[in-house]
C-alpha cells in the first residue's frame, strides 16, 4: 500500500491537481481572517479590481474578494458535511447490511433503489422552499439524504465481491463477528475506493448546493459560491460587464469541482493495476 501511495504522490498530474485544491481550500480557511466583512460597504459601487480591492466591489460597494473567501469556506462546509454524512449512510447500508445478506440486504437494496429513482433534485428544491430558515448544516444534511444511494450501490457491489475472499473465510473460522469482519477486515481493504467515493460526494454536494442557491433556495445563513452567483444574476452583473463580480465564483466552482473529479481519475489510473497495465 505504501508503494502505491508513493507512486501516486510522484505523479505530476496528481501533484498539480492536489496543489490547486489545497490552494482553494486554504483560501477558504485563511482568507476570511484577513479580509473585510463581506457584508460591509467598503467602497463605491462596482469599483474595478485595484490594490485596495483585489477583485473590485459589488453593486453595494462590498469587497468581492472578501465575499469570495467566505463563499469558498461556507461551500466547503456544506460539501464536507454532506460528503462525509452521505458516505456514512452508504457504508451502513451498502457495507454492513450487504454483508449481513438475506432479507436485511434485500430490504436495504429496495430502499436504495427507491431513492435512486426519486427525482432527488426536485424533492430537495421543494423541501428547501418549505423551510423558512436554512443553515449550512441543514442544507448539507438534506443533500446527504439524497446523495447516498449511488454510493451505497457502489460500495455494496464491492462488499459482495470481497465477502467471498479467503481472508474473510479465515476471519469467520476464527470466530469473529460479522460486524468486526466488516469493520476490521473488509473496509480497510476498501479505503482507497471509499476515498474516491468521498471525493466525488464532496464535489457533487458543492455543485448541488450551488445549484439550489442560484435559484434562491440555498442556505439563508452564510455566503456560499451559489449565493454569490444568485446575487450576480439578480443584479445583472454579467449584462453590465462587471466581470470581476461574476467570473471569480463561477471559475472557482468549476476549477475546484473539476480538479476533484480529475483527481479521482488520476488515483484510479495510478492505483488500479488493470488500468496501469493498459
Amino acid at each position: 500500500m505504501s508503494s502505491r501511495v508513493t507512486l501516486l504522490l510522484k505523479n505530476r498530474k496528481f501533484q498539480f491537481l492536489l496543489g490547486i485544491v489545497i490552494v482553494i481550500i486554504m483560501l477558504g480557511i485563511i482568507g476570511p481572517f484577513f479580509t473585510r466583512d463581506p457584508l460591509k460597504i467598503a467602497g463605491r459601487i462596482y469599483e474595478p479590481p485595484s490594490s485596495q480591492f483585489l477583485l473590485g466591489t459589488d453593486m453595494a460597494g462590498r469587497d468581492v474578494f472578501a465575499q469570495l473567501c467566505n463563499a469558498i469556506r461556507d461551500s466547503l462546509i456544506v460539501g464536507f458535511i454532506a460528503g462525509f454524512s452521505a458516505v456514512g449512510i452508504a457504508i451502513l447500508i451498502g457495507a454492513v447490511l450487504a454483508y449481513a445478506g438475506g432479507v436485511v440486504d434485500e430490504g436495504a437494496n429496495v430502499i436504495t433503489n427507491v431513492f435512486l429513482v426519486l427525482p432527488q433534485l426536485t424533492i430537495l428544491i421543494v423541501i428547501a422552499s418549505l423551510l423558512g430558515k436554512r443553515s449550512l448544516i441543514i442544507v448539507a444534511i438534506l443533500i446527504a439524504l439524497f446523495n447516498w444511494p449511488w454510493m451505497a450501490r457502489s460500495i455494496r457491489s464491492q462488499i459482495l465481491s470481497l465477502k467471498e475472499r479467503k481472508f474473510v473465510d479465515l476471519a469467520r473460522i476464527s470466530g469473529k463477528s460479522d460486524f468486526v469482519i466488516v469493520v476490521k477486515e473488509i473496509l480497510p481493504n476498501m479505503l482507497a475506493y471509499i476515498f474516491l467515493v468521498l471525493i466525488i460526494g464532496i464535489s457533487s454536494a458543492v455543485v448541488i448546493e450551488s445549484g439550489i442557491s442560484v435559484i434562491g433556495l440555498g442556505p439563508t445563513e452564510g455566503f456560499t459560491l451559489g449565493k454569490m452567483l444568485n446575487l450576480v444574476i439578480r443584479h445583472e452583473a454579467a449584462q453590465q460587464g462587471k466581470w470581476w463580480y461574476f467570473i471569480p465564483p463561477g471559475l472557482i466552482l468549476v476549477i475546484f469541482t473539476g480538479s476533484l473529479l480529475m483527481i479521482t481519475a488520476v488515483i484510479d489510473n495510478v492505483l488500479n493495476p488493470r488500468t496501469r497495465e493498459i
